[in-house]
């Protein structure tokens, strides 16, 4: 009966795949810049900077984050794009660490008017406007 138990243990395989030893934790992630100013609807880049075991780690596993998006909305790659004047905290992650920056958008969005349809082209068009129009 042992010797039978030892044949049954000697031929067991372990049919489960490799898997792949689980990503080292970054021990501190930083936001550069850690403060930044936008103007109107402009776009900035933030960097999350990454310390400790998981340095090297590709910024594509980081998450980020806007804490008013109304304000600034921030992308996958930490594009930041402003919405309207006011102040949000963006914040990337990767697991348990995280890093944040201030980001200040000055100058309110001002949409532009949008031109009143012409009548007909050529240099005697008008606008369709409730006064008569002008000329296009």
């Amino acid at each position: 009966l042992l010797s039978a138990a030892a044949f049954l243990a000697a031929c067991e395989t372990n049919t489960s795949p490799d898997l792949p030893p689980d990503e080292p934790e970054p021990t501190v992630l930083n936001v550069a810049p850690s403060f930044a100013t936008i103007e109107g609807e402009r776009v900035i880049k933030l960097t999350a900077i990454m310390s400790g075991s998981a340095a090297e780690a590709p910024q594509e596993l980081v998450s980020w984050s806007s804490s008013d998006t109304s304000v600034a909305t921030v992308s996958r790659g930490g594009l930041v794009r402003g919405r309207k004047a006011g102040r949000t905290l963006i914040t990337a992650s990767l697991k348990s660490a995280r890093g944040s920056a201030t980001v200040l958008v000055q100058n309110p969005i001002i949409m532009k008017p949008v031109s009143p349809p012409c009548l007909a082209n050529g240099p005697t068009a008008t606008m369709r406007t409730p006064d008569g129009g002008g000329k296009c």
